[in-house]
């Protein structure tokens, strides 16, 4: 049994402890549930914190990667897109021709690395499901203690 299974039948036994359900006054009912409320939303921030950094960590390394990539390939493209306008101009080709040639080679292999880069980040999942199915269990149980 987990630590959060113990602590739930726990409230449920000082709950019960007290009078009947039928008998309290809902501001009774309430009073009771106030601290293990309170510790209950403590402890969902708590796991969803703990779901979500390490999908926060992966998507902060993958995006820093892209950037470092990014800019170690800006400047090896330029370099060697310069080279290769020299070397079509010096095949006579006019400068103007060369460079309208190279921006096009630029701009068809930088959508394909931005494309790639954003898929990637859309295959992160940072919805804390855990955290979530959780929560749905909670006010669940708090529902059935609102009950007569």
């Amino acid at each position: 049994m987990t630590e959060q299974q113990e602590r739930v039948e726990r409230f449920s036994r000082e709950l019960s402890e007290g009078p009947p359900a039928s008998d309290r006054s809902i501001k009774e009912i309430l009073d009771a549930l106030r601290p293990q409320v309170q510790e209950l939303v403590s402890k969902q921030v708590e796991l969803a914190r703990t779901e979500l950094v390490p999908v926060g960590r992966q998507a902060g390394i993958a995006v820093g990667l892209l950037v470092v990539g990014a800019v170690f390939l800006l400047l090896f493209l330029v370099f060697f897109f310069l080279a290769g306008m020299y070397a079509m101009w010096s095949l006579g080709f006019p400068l103007w021709v060369a460079a309208g040639i190279d921006a096009v080679i630029l701009l068809l292999i930088g959508g394909g690395l931005a494309g790639a880069g954003a898929g990637r980040l859309r295959t992160l999942d940072p919805k804390p499901h855990r955290t979530i199915a959780a929560l749905q269990q909670n006010v669940e149980w708090v529902k059935g203690q609102l009950r007569p």
